[in-house]
């Protein structure tokens, strides 16, 4: 395993054979990425720059399917989206956008430092995400579908939590309860949204940036953007804050025009509910044992 001073020296090296002038004296690695290594470095003239290098051969299309998405969405949306001016495999370099994150995680507790209250975030806080999914949603999909991104339809998105049910099922030691509401689930088509959409992923509050006030000013990581469940972007939006909020972002993304239908508010229970399955079956595929446990602990005792 490469030390945070050779991942460091790589991205700045990197980043001198493309033209960037930095205080490399500045150069700060943050090393809580799954995909990316990430280094935070101050240029001559202040800037403050995101460099990112993948951690993996395999997401080269990944990296020029996500240069195309923000290409096209950025100009759209209510709040900033990262504008790279390198994007290559060696070598992801944008300004860093304004704002921190709504939470972060300590790489050695994985607890979250929340700078907004996660019992009840700002009201303009979850205006603002709601009005974000909405628009996003509501994105023509037309040039996106060439991006590179997944596309998976209405029906793809059942199959894939079909898999994962199984895959719970014989790898996670999943309790028959679990079993039957996932099949329950599937098999009820009012609960299930009609059409795909653009969504971003993995909109969990560390990649979301907030000001002093909470006022929601930017966007990170769209690594695992895809045309898929507009429903399944409430997970991470919406799950790590306690209920109440939930049915506030779930009002706020009607009032903003949202493609909402009828059974959204029990897509979304039980796509939360559901999502430690999802954690387990992306730590088996990655090598996260961690969230392996995690999965199996949870899924492994009865439905409460």
């Amino acid at each position: 395993m490469q030390r945070d001073e050779e991942i460091s020296g790589l991205l700045l090296e990197s980043a001198r054979r493309h033209g960037l002038v930095l205080r490399e004296e500045t150069a700060v690695p943050d090393d809580t990425g799954w995909d990316f290594h990430v280094v935070r470095v101050l240029g001559r003239d202040g800037t403050a720059w995101i460099l990112r290098r993948a951690r993996r051969a395999d997401l080269a299309a990944a990296i020029e399917a996500e240069s195309r998405v923000l290409r096209l969405v950025g100009p759209c949306l209510p709040v900033a989206v990262p504008q790279w001016a390198v994007a290559g495999p060696d070598l992801i370099a944008y300004p860093m956008l304004p704002g921190e994150p709504a939470a972060s995680e300590d790489v050695r507790t994985h607890g979250l430092h929340w700078r907004i209250d996660r019992a009840d975030p700002p009201e303009r806080y979850v205006d603002a995400l709601a009005r974000l999914m909405a628009v996003l949603h509501g994105t023509d999909l037309r040039e996106l579908r060439d991006t590179g991104i997944p596309v998976r339809g209405p029906d793809a998105v059942r199959e894939v939590f079909r898999t994962r049910l199984e895959i719970g099922r014989t790898e996670l030691g999943m309790h028959k309860s679990w079993w039957d509401r996932g099949l329950r689930w599937l098999a009820e088509d009012r609960l299930w949204s009609p059409r795909a959409v653009l969504i971003h992923g993995d909109l969990h509050p560390g990649h979301t940036l907030v000001n002093s006030d909470g006022d929601l000013t930017g966007v990170l990581d769209w690594t695992d953007a895809e045309i898929g469940d507009p429903g399944q972007e409430f997970v991470e939006a919406a799950r790590k804050f306690d209920p109440p909020t939930w049915d506030r972002l779930l009002e706020g993304y009607r009032r903003h025009g949202g493609p909402a239908w009828p059974g959204l508010r029990e897509h979304v229970l039980n796509a939360i509910a559901f999502a430690p399955l999802a954690l387990g079956v992306l730590g088996l595929t990655s090598g996260q044992p961690r969230y392996v446990e995690m999965a199996r602990q949870r899924m492994g005792t009865a439905v409460a």
